[in-house]
């Protein structure tokens, strides 16, 4: 048994994984990112590509109302709200990771994100932001306190063999999740437990089993 603790341990290494492993570091605390495969080649994004959440701010209305609609009402235009602001103010800080293409006017163009080198690039900054990434190693099974409160997770090595378990101050699940019929490949759902309390946020990724 690997046992291991952290302030805020990433479970998932997708888009939304590496982004939230990235602002955690940012705010100076430990993170631990475990990944069921490889981090950098992990969920829909590694196949794909984020492009639709750069919306511009004056187009930004209409495109949570086209997406509401392809949802059917199941999606929260509060949380695409945030998704796109967020993606809007962030992107621009991986050009040092990422090779932007640029038009005929010089203009850099951020929406044609190609998911394979944009995953390469996320996995570099989160390795330079200090995050300790642990690849093949599937989150099996959430650790609670007396409280009910989630304090960690437990799961396999699948390569070296045995179990691992790390304890945490916060847990962040961005395992993925449906699209909502939105003909997305997927949307993430990004869940911070702190407190025992859920908070759910729009995202790309692969599912926890």
């Amino acid at each position: 048994m690997t046992e291991l603790s952290c302030d805020v341990l990433i479970v998932g290494g997708g888009l939304a994984g590496t982004w939230a492993a990235i602002a955690a570091a940012r705010e100076g605390v430990s993170v631990i990112l475990v990944d069921k495969g490889y981090c950098g080649t992990s969920g829909v994004t590694a196949t794909a590509g984020p492009g639709h959440w750069w919306v511009p701010p004056g187009a930004r209305e209409a495109a949570i109302d086209k997406r509401l609609g392809t949802a059917y009402g199941l999606a929260d235009a509060r949380w695409m709200a945030r998704a796109i602001e967020t993606t809007w103010t962030s992107l621009p800080g991986l050009s040092d990771y990422y090779a932007f293409a640029q038009n005929e006017q010089g203009q850099t163009q951020y929406r044609g994100l190609r998911g394979p080198e944009y995953l390469r690039g996320l996995r570099r900054r989160v390795l330079d932001s200090g995050v300790k990434i642990l690849d093949h190693h599937p989150a099996l099974e959430l650790l609670r306190d007396d409280h009910g409160s989630v304090v960690g997770a437990r799961g396999w090595r699948r390569q070296a063999g045995g179990d691992w378990l790390i304890r945490a101050g916060a847990v962040v699940l961005a395992t993925g999740g449906c699209a909502f019929l939105s003909r997305l490949l997927g949307v993430l759902q990004l869940l911070l437990h702190r407190g025992g309390r859920q908070q759910h946020d729009p995202f790309d990724g692969v599912q926890l089993w």
